[in-house]
């Protein structure tokens, strides 16, 4: 790698790396996401355990290499570049429109800052609804080096919040009577996909409360991958059909909960062929517009959008927004704490009836197996059943919601890498409480 020869790099990868690691793909990690590493210097073993090492790295950014379990012919089937654990903070105040008057800003600012003085994290924006009222807060930076605060109309990539809009429209289906939750996949399934006898009993309810028994993510996934930034960009119907084709059930439908990406991108499919609109469409239509959400899209416009948060991965690299192809359901939308704080007014009471009633019908619990509690898109934290949540995650950002249905309190927290941003809602919500 320090002689910058990916192809020699690669001919060291065993058969199984291969293929969990495909040329085009290795060609994209590397580019992407290593070049700009090198050179990698110093590497100190860490610990050596079943044929694997895990090695420290000085370099740009500090790093861990893990690689080893070399098959029959010294190739390697294991190799990851992690960035170290960094724990350290920073030397100076991070930026802030908090203006520390009152005591519920006092609270926010000791979570967030906590978060935000660490190094490595970015930026990060805050919405609070408490006692029927609205606060946001912003720290950090839009982009690394400007000094750029966000604010609330800054737009981020919400990755897997988007399953709570796409679990809503299941429910306005249900409520417009266009199927049930009882309903199973293959009503709206092609036929040469539907004959599939695996999928007869999957049901859009378990596709909405991760209980289908489909996997996590595609296992033909790897082939199409292009751009290691973008797994799913090039990945459309066709790919997600073959899938189902081959499909082999291995727990029955509604038993076990396993969170799947794929699971709820083919809802957003089937809701399509539903309603012969596509799921943008029906996203604007029915939430969207409604809630006045003029910020809340699925792909960016940049003659229309100019505050944009820039994403950083792992490796603190920038990152692209996410762009899906056939799974957008599952994680495509961006938006802003402005946008979602009337997204998390509606769970609590909207003026829309139809809304209201859909809204409603996803907080009710259809899988109830600790630690998992899941109504329809949403869960609820094990030790608080009136808190829903949602996390989510994409290549360069980390988004959380928090709302506590019976204290009608709520909490949007979104950041601009990869790092924990994720737990600062349900950290902040339990000190609001």
């Amino acid at each position: 790698m320090n002689e910058n020869k990916p192809d020699s790099v690669y001919l060291l990868f065993g058969e199984a790396l291969r293929k969990q690691i495909p040329v085009v793909r290795w060609a994209s990690i590397y580019k992407k996401q290593i070049s700009g590493l090198l050179p990698l210097r110093d590497l100190s073993l860490v610990t050596w355990k079943d044929s694997i090492g895990i090695y420290k790295v000085t370099g740009k950014i500090p790093l861990q290499i893990m690689f080893g379990n070399m098959d029959k012919n010294g190739k390697m089937n294991t190799f990851a570049a992690v960035p170290s654990t960094e724990t350290a903070k920073k030397m100076y105040k991070v930026s802030t429109d908090n203006k520390l008057i009152n005591h519920l800003d006092s609270t926010v600012d000791k979570v967030v800052s906590a978060y935000i003085q660490t190094k490595g994290n970015v930026g990060i924006s805050t919405a609070v609804f408490y006692k029927r009222n609205s606060y946001f807060y912003n720290y950090g930076e839009r982009k690394i080096g400007t000094k750029s605060l966000p604010d609330n109309h800054t737009v981020y990539d919400i990755g897997s919040i988007t399953k709570t809009f796409t679990s809503t429209l299941l429910a306005l289906a249900v409520h417009q009577q266009k199927l049930t939750l009882e309903t199973s996949i293959t009503k709206f399934l092609p036929d040469s996909v539907a004959q599939n006898q695996a999928l007869k009993n999957i049901t859009f309810k378990e596709l909405a409360n991760h209980t289908s028994g489909l996997p996590r993510d595609a296992d033909n996934l790897g082939s199409t991958v292009i751009d290691a930034n973008q797994p799913y960009g090039n990945y459309r119907i066709k790919d997600l059909f073959s899938l189902l084709r081959h499909f082999k059930q291995t727990t029955m439908p509604g038993v076990k909960y396993g969170y799947s990406n794929i699971g709820v991108g083919l809802m957003g499919v089937l809701l399509e062929r539903v309603y012969q609109r596509s799921y943008r469409e029906l996203l604007q239509q029915y939430i969207t517009a409604p809630l006045e959400m003029n910020e809340t899209v699925c792909s960016i416009d940049t003659t229309k959008f100019n505050n944009l948060a820039e994403g950083y991965n792992n490796f603190y690299q920038p990152v692209a927004f996410y762009h899906l192809q056939a799974v957008e359901a599952a994680g495509a939308i961006k938006s802003s704490t402005f946008d979602l704080i009337n997204y998390v007014k509606a769970q609590i009471l909207t003026s829309d009836p139809d809304l209201d009633l859909a809204i409603k019908l996803t907080h009710q619990v259809t899988f109830d197996k600790k630690p998992d509690i899941v109504g329809l898109g949403w869960h609820y934290l094990p030790d608080a059943k009136n808190v829903i949540t949602h996390s989510g995650g994409t290549g360069g950002y980390s988004s959380s919601i928090c709302i506590d249905l019976n204290k009608q309190i709520a909490v949007v927290v979104l950041t601009n890498n990869t790092s924990t941003g994720y737990i600062v809602a349900k950290d902040l919500i339990n000190l609001i409480h």
